[in-house]
């Protein structure tokens, strides 16, 4: 079981992945506030061509920063729960 639960948040972050790149290409719940559809609506109304990065960045940052944190935690829960990855002190 603790070993399904690390597997599981290891799995977290290609499903925020899929979910941002369906609704980034406009195959998501158009009424749904996601990340995606925020860098759809950036896409969509220029915001590349006029560099208007505030309307890009923060939610780029906030799927990577999101992606990296569940990676080191599913590391970490990894790590405590398979006792060949732990280190020797």
């Amino acid at each position: 079981l603790p070993i399904a639960v690390a597997s599981m948040v290891l799995a977290v972050p290609g499903a925020i992945l899929t979910e941002a790149s369906l609704s980034f290409l406009g195959f998501g719940d158009p009424f749904a506030p996601t990340w995606g559809k925020m860098l759809h609506e950036a896409q969509e109304r220029g915001a590349y061509k006029a560099l208007a990065m505030w309307y890009i960045l923060p939610p780029g940052f906030a799927i990577t920063f999101l992606c990296v944190a569940f990676v080191f935690v599913g590391h970490a829960l990894d790590e405590i729960v398979n006792p060949r990855l732990r280190r020797r002190r």
